[in-house]
């Protein structure tokens, strides 16, 4: 994957978290650019290197919705990856 194909799934997967569903009426829009962005993530072989917290918070959002606690550590363990994924990014040449 390309570096700027990377920072484009990223500013995704950043979009993604801020606007995080809360409600099952927010879910369906947030879960179908999920469903798009995982596609584009399996397209390139880097995807195998993507990491797991990763596909859970693509693919949990329905639990998420249901479970505070679950989610709470899920965006708190998604946030840190993608934190350093960005800083990542930023200082790469």
């Amino acid at each position: 994957m390309s570096a700027a194909e990377w920072s484009a799934a990223l500013k995704e997967m950043r979009r993604l978290f801020d606007h995080d569903p809360t409600d099952k009426k927010s879910l369906k829009e947030w879960v179908d650019a999920s469903i798009a962005l995982c596609l584009r993530l399996r397209t390139v072989p880097e995807s195998s290197d993507v990491e797991e917290i990763v596909w859970h918070f693509l693919f949990d959002a329905d639990i998420r919705v249901k479970a505070p606690e679950y989610a709470q550590a899920q965006r708190e363990a998604f946030e840190s990856w993608l934190q350093d994924a960005e800083r990542a990014l930023l200082s790469e040449p």
